[in-house]
């Protein structure tokens, strides 16, 4: 029986210790979310893919709402102004791999027709061949997400 009660104990504890760090994690993430939110209203734009990539190491944890769509916005005007360096991207996806999920995930149904067109015409059109793998992979999301907005309109 005492080890019964030993054992429930122990689990209490780490219960409640666990409850603890994990709202001490999400208030630090708040922190920084209100950062990155702040820098949503600000308009500050990464001008590479190099400064999105420091964006996602520092807020990507804030994903929602509209810093969410400010980084679906950041993604489309990146790909549109900076696909001439679609290596640069290569490189920090393929030492980050969630960050290429991430950048993937942000081709999506808050972008507009246009913007999504655009990003299809440059991948298959204007492909490196080093990259054939990626571009498929960004033609299949911007697929999906005109077929969402589709959606949405009927």
């Amino acid at each position: 029986m005492r080890f019964i009660l030993k054992v429930l104990s122990a689990m209490m504890a780490i219960s409640m210790l666990a409850g603890i760090l994990a709202t001490s994690m999400r208030a630090g993430t708040g922190q920084d979310c209100g950062k990155a939110e702040k820098q949503v209203i600000e308009g500050t734009e990464p001008k590479s893919w190099d400064d999105f990539y420091h964006l996602f190491k520092q807020f990507g944890d804030c994903d929602d709402g509209a810093i969410g769509e400010g980084f679906s916005e950041d993604v489309a005007q990146l790909f549109s102004k900076q696909w001439a360096h679609l290596d640069t991207l290569s490189r920090l996806t393929a030492s980050d791999k969630a960050f290429e999920q991430f950048v993937l995930r942000h081709v999506d149904a808050t972008l507009s027709d246009d913007e999504l067109k655009a990003i299809a015409n440059n991948s298959k059109l204007h492909c490196p061949s080093a990259q054939k793998r990626f571009c498929r992979l960004v033609q299949a999301r911007v697929q999906s997400s005109l077929n969402e907005l589709r959606n949405y309109s009927n």
